[in-house]
């Protein structure tokens, strides 16, 4: 008689086979991954990836959260943009790095860029912010009108937009450009706390310092919106844009940039950073984080430099004898 062949037998012994086997399967999976953990990257490797990323200079303002955006929410990655962002306070520092090769790309305005050509850096303006500045007067001076800054203290970075803008007030005031006092406070954390501790009779300050500002009680006098000129850009060496691979990467920033300017329109998600960012970047106080990125004003796109700016600013620093004899600002925008 045939024997019948049974499918539904089972071997006693087949469990404990397969569990010997499931035991050593997630032991070996668990044994890879420590070892995967442990690789360490060599130095020279190291190194090397670091020499090949894009380094940018990037104050904790409005204009460069973008930037922020696009690298914390994987716009970069996904661009395949390896980006190292090297935060400072101060637009003096931003130049500085730049011209000490630290970085390729910077965030700085027309007048230090013309500043750091006439150094022998070589730069170019490859885009321009909005760049809105706010005066910001303290509210232990009561001042109600601009004339009555005439001897204040009025906080600015020296042969920047600030000071350009305190130029400009100065006129507008019908006052004399020596009327007021303008120590030099080049970090905008420090310049706002000194505004808001009554140091400071007056400063400007970009956004979100000025949203800030405000809350803690301080008044907005002047703003440079829908004025001209734009005078805040994005600037690169030479050197980095006259490499091929350099030129792709800085239109990948841009491309991040952009994309987050737009996303921004419609996914409100994304804003869940900007407390973070104000927090641990613009060392904004904690009770206020959640209320100044409620008001923020919207991102605005990046745009192309404009040459009647350019003028402007050059014959704003001839007027302070700050251009030198020969030089040329011609090839300071970038054309593309």
């Amino acid at each position: 008689m045939m024997k019948r062949i049974s499918f539904c037998k089972s071997d006693h012994s087949l469990p404990h086979r397969e569990g010997w086997g499931w035991a050593f399967f997630l032991f070996l999976i668990f044994f890879l991954s420590a070892c995967h953990s442990d690789v360490k990257v060599s130095p020279e490797e190291q190194a090397r990836r670091d020499s090949a990323a894009l380094h940018i200079a990037l104050m904790p303002v409005q204009d460069c959260l973008p930037f922020y955006l696009a690298e914390r929410t994987g716009v970069y990655d996904r661009l395949g943009l390896d980006l190292r962002i090297l935060t400072l306070q101060a637009q003096l520092d931003t130049d500085t790095a730049l011209a000490n090769g630290r970085v390729q790309v910077a965030y700085s305005d027309l007048a230090r860029a013309i500043m750091l050509q006439q150094d022998s850096t070589d730069v170019r303006a490859i885009a321009a912010f909005d760049g809105k500045m706010e005066l910001i007067t303290t509210r232990r001076g009561r001042i109600r009108k601009l004339n009555q800054l005439k001897e204040k203290m009025v906080a600015v970075a020296r042969h920047s937009i600030t000071d350009y803008w305190s130029d400009r007030l100065t006129d507008t005031a019908s006052l004399a450009r020596a009327d007021i006092f303008r120590p030099q406070i080049n970090d905008v954390r420090v310049r706002t706390d000194m505004l808001c501790n009554g140091t400071m009779d007056a400063v400007f300050l970009p956004e979100p310092y000025a949203c800030e500002a405000q809350l803690r009680g301080n008044k907005s006098n002047f703003t440079t919106r829908g004025l001209s000129p734009q005078i805040v850009v994005l600037i690169a060496t030479e050197e980095a844009l006259n490499d091929t691979a350099r030129s792709r990467q800085i239109d990948l920033l841009l491309q991040g940039y952009a994309e987050v300017v737009e996303q921004c329109k419609d996914v409100p998600g994304l804003h869940d950073s900007i407390p973070t960012l104000l927090r641990t970047l613009c060392l904004t106080p904690d009770s206020l984080t959640d209320s100044i990125a409620r008001i923020l004003p919207a991102f605005v796109p990046l745009s192309k430099p404009k040459q009647t700016d350019l003028e402007a600013t050059v014959n704003w620093l001839r007027s302070r004898d700050k251009i030198k004899k020969g030089y040329s600002p011609d090839s300071l925008i970038l054309q593309r």
